[in-house]
């Protein structure tokens, strides 16, 4: 059970993006491949930076949950097996599928008693 709570909580805490931080902070790496998003970002207000990095965070944890829902339906479906440390992790444990645990972690919820 630890190592299923490890991959939830290990995954809400990759949950922020580090190109949401660089839209907040107005730029991106100083490199050629950045300068087109730079001079962007150097026009826009810091509420629209706000936003953006918002979206961008949203973005990402949407894309970990469409990938744990994904992950549930063939755990379910075809009897997908994810193991840590060679310990097989349990399949839904707490009556709820992982992108259900993972969006009740990020919410800030506590994990349920079994």
């Amino acid at each position: 059970m630890d190592e299923y709570k490890s991959l939830i909580d290990g995954l809400v805490e990759r949950s922020s993006s580090t190109k949401a931080e660089w839209v907040k902070n107005g730029q991106f790496p100083n490199t050629t491949e950045n300068e087109a998003i730079n001079k962007v970002l150097s026009s826009l207000s810091s509420e629209q930076k706000n936003v953006i990095a918002a979206l961008i965070n949203n973005a990402k944890s949407s894309g970990i949950h469409d990938t744990l829902a994904y992950l549930s339906e063939l755990q379910n479906l075809n009897n997908l097996k994810i193991s840590i440390n060679q310990e097989e992790l349990p399949i839904e444990p707490f009556g709820t599928e992982l992108n259900f645990d993972y969006a009740a972690r990020q919410s800030g919820d506590e994990w349920p008693e079994l």
